[in-house]
């Protein structure tokens, strides 16, 4: 039985819309409008598509398709440079051709250049690669880096604000990054940065004081674009180009754009004297040689990187090999050794989280192998008391006088045999201490005995010790900087020591700001940058680095300023005070202080004034480090240069006053001694009777304030050798037979020193 129909119900009746019935009207006329312009539409695309029909059954498509080809070609390159986020290249470069042909390398002029904040290029890198006559050859990154600039055209991403936290702008930011290491456009997205930064700057709130810029680094997005941006200035885009053609260097690119604690070490650890090329290659060799442990001992394969930038080599400790023999390190070998050892809980220092610049006094140790695991499994010291190693050398007098080398092998074992001097006791407490994961160092300086070598140790997460074999009257003790040559001195190093500096908080905050300047100087805001830099000199008033910049402001500030009016002479004095404040207890840092006085406030002040800050200056020196007479020689040296500047008749007279009581009064530190008579005799010696006085002075002043007959084997070969230097100047003015009687007089109390000595 079929169900019965249901009843159709009649048709609804027409209502107009609520409202105005002349609106309603409108309404509906509009909407068959639209409804007829639909139909015409798919009616002409059903025409259209009878036509191409008709044309491919005639074969004319092939002439439309063969002329287009080109066309198409352009618009995938526009494409490609618009912008627009894709996940995959349109290109018909296969993925195994990419890196057939490696980018040609830039020329010493050409690494130097980068693209500034605002799209404008500035010193740090320069684009690479391109084509010639309209072909294609070699990478996706070659191709692109010829339009580099054109890559990301025009686009933001969003770092400030709510759009700044969206999944969009985070997917966004994936894919920009993800393209810029694939396609190696690092030029190009160091602009994207720079434009994303710029953008979101202006929508930002400055605050007020020490905080003013604290939103910057507060602002997740725009600090990371921040230190990107930093970054890839700090490397050129063919650095980084370079190691990207193996897919886990891509990874550890990746993870270090994305990982902002790792790009403040790299900013706080790679310096402008280092090879960045090399820096970025060994980056590299250890990310992917130790793949599982890359991120936890990254700070160590960069502080092995800025060190091994340059060839390094210990020597042959000896044995059936050429005693002195050097043997080349292996960096990556090295670094795997120190992993492996930390692996299985043999370091004393905690390398896996000491920061890159402490590491880099562990890894530079000057020894093979051999001696690094004798170290490891022979020596058991806490950190703290490893500077008893030192003592564990007894010290061989016959070494030092006589010279004798007692080693059929120079290593740690044979040393701890046969003892040694203070070099040897350095030699073994340091390196030692390396090879278990503490930084060390090994000074060297003059001392009241004569020369002298000492150790430096971190013996806490903050704390160097320079204490290990010191002795007293050391005058400027200096070290090797093994990551960029050249030396740092003992108080560069007690500096460390400042709260500030062992404050990773403060540090950082002072960095961030010195890191802000590079920014707004590369947008061409001078103004800004420099309100940043005495931002940077307020909140870190011990960073010498900060005062560095300071004074490049004020240069730059004052130089088409008159130097006489009281504006500029006013600010360099108030820099010069200001400077030596806060340095007093460690005037060695107050170098700059002396510069500015040098060149911007004496040669424009009263000769009396001038004359006034020496003493002041020589007065607090001695009183708050009276070991470093080599600054009160150097205050002392400036004086006599402004007097000789001043062009007054009476100039040699004026310093000959200068330097004979200071002989006296200053000249009791052997280092102090010989360079104040040094720069006396220096200044007289083109007079025939002047030089004469000024000999008889230094003599007088050594048999008052030198001279010891203590008997002291050390200190008689110390004062012998300034006996011999006087004498040197009894010569030059013609008083042969002065200097023979002072050369035999000191013989003979060598020989005595001698004899008491063995």
């Amino acid at each position: 039985m079929t169900p019965p129909k249901r009843p159709v119900p009649p048709p609804r009746p027409q209502v107009p819309p609520a409202g105005n019935s002349r609106h309603a009207i409108q309404a509906e006329y509009k909407k068959r409008e639209q409804q007829a312009q639909i139909r015409t539409v798919l009616l002409s695309i059903i025409a259209l598509g009878g036509v191409w029909i008709g044309l491919q059954k005639f074969g004319i498509t092939k002439k439309f398709i063969s002329s287009a080809a080109p066309a198409e070609q352009t618009a995938k390159k526009k494409r490609l440079g618009s912008g627009a986020v894709s996940g995959d290249h349109e290109s018909e470069v296969g993925y195994a051709d990419l890196f057939k042909n490696p980018l040609p390398a830039t020329t010493p002029g050409s690494k130097g250049t980068t693209a500034s904040a605002n799209g404008t290029d500035t010193a740090g890198g320069s684009s690479s690669g391109g084509t010639a006559s309209g072909e294609t050859h070699g990478t996706v990154g070659e191709v692109l880096a010829a339009n580099d600039d054109d890559v990301f055209g025009d686009s933001i991403l969003p770092l400030a604000g709510q759009d700044a936290t969206r999944e969009i702008t985070l997917k966004k930011d994936r894919e920009f990054l993800e393209r810029a290491v694939t396609e190696g456009a690092w030029a190009s997205y160091r602009k994207l940065m720079g434009r994303s930064m710029d953008a979101a700057v202006a929508t930002m709130r400055l605050g007020d004081g020490r905080n003013r810029y604290d939103e910057f680094w507060k602002t997740p997005m725009f600090y990371q674009a921040f230190l990107r941006w930093q970054v890839l200035g700090r490397f050129s885009p063919q650095d980084i180009h370079d190691v990207t053609h193996d897919t886990r260097a891509r990874d550890m690119i990746t993870w270090v754009m994305n990982t902002p604690e790792k790009m403040e070490e790299i900013l706080l650890t790679v310096r402008p004297e280092d090879d960045k090329q090399k820096v970025m290659v060994f980056l590299k060799d250890a990310w992917t040689a130790k793949e599982d442990v890359a991120k936890k001992y990254f700070n160590l394969a960069l502080a092995t990187a800025v060190v091994f930038d340059k060839p390094m080599t210990a020597k042959n400790p000896g044995g059936e090999k050429d005693y002195s023999a050097e043997l080349s390190i292996d960096p990556l070998v090295r670094y795997l050794w120190y992993i492996e050892k930390d692996e299985k809980g043999k370091m004393v220092g905690p390398i896996d989280r000491l920061p890159a610049r402490d590491l880099v006094y562990v890894v530079c140790a000057p020894v093979i192998q051999s001696e690094l695991d004798w170290a490891v499994n022979k020596m058991h010291l806490s950190r703290k008391n490893w500077g008893d190693a030192y003592g564990m050398i007894n010290y061989l007098m016959e070494r030092a006088v006589k010279g004798i080398n007692p080693y059929k092998e120079y290593t740690f074992a044979e040393i701890l045999k046969e003892g040694g001097i203070c070099g040897d006791q350095s030699y073994f407490c340091a390196n030692t201490a390396r090879a278990n994961g503490i930084p060390a160092m090994v000074f060297a300086g003059e001392t009241d005995l004569g020369g002298h070598a000492w150790v430096a140790l971190k013996v806490k997460d903050d704390e160097w010790t320079t204490s290990v074999g010191r002795i007293g009257g050391v005058s400027k003790g200096q070290t090797d900087n093994p990551q960029v040559g050249g030396g740092i001195t003992e108080q560069e190093v007690w500096q460390w020591n400042d709260r500030d500096h062992q404050s990773a908080v403060i540090t950082l905050g002072v960095f961030r700001h010195l890191w802000l300047t590079d920014y707004y100087t590369a947008q061409g805001k001078k103004e800004m940058a420099a309100e940043v830099v005495r931002l940077a000199n307020t909140v870190g008033r011990s960073f010498v680095e900060t005062w560095t910049k300071l004074y490049g402001v004020m240069e730059d500030e004052t130089g088409a300023k008159d130097p006489k009016s009281s504006e500029v002479y006013d600010a360099w004095k108030k820099f010069a005070s200001d400077m030596r404040r806060e340095f007093r207890e460690n005037p060695r840092m107050a170098a700059l202080a002396a510069k500015a006085e040098t060149e911007h406030v004496f040669p424009y002040g009263s000769e009396n004034d001038a004359k006034t800050a020496f003493l002041r200056e020589r007065r607090r020196d001695e009183r708050n480090q009276s070991e470093q007479k080599d600054l009160i020689a150097e205050s002392l040296k400036r004086e006599a240069e402004i007097i000789l500047k001043r062009g007054s008749a009476t100039a040699k007279k004026d310093i000959e006053h200068l330097y004979d009581p200071a002989l006296r009064e200053y000249g009791g530190s052997i280092t102090g001694f010989k360079m104040i008579m040094a720069d006396y005799f220096g200044y007289m010696k083109d007079d025939p009777e002047m030089a004469k006085k000024a000999v008889r002075d230094i003599e007088l002043a050594f048999n008052r304030v030198v001279k010891s007959d203590s008997g002291n084997w050390f200190r008689t070969k110390t004062e012998a050798g300034i006996v011999t230097t006087i004498a040197g100047y009894y010569r030059q003015v013609g008083e042969e037979d002065r200097a023979k009687l002072l050369e035999k007089r000191y013989e003979r109390e060598m020989a005595k020193a001698e004899r008491d000595a063995l």
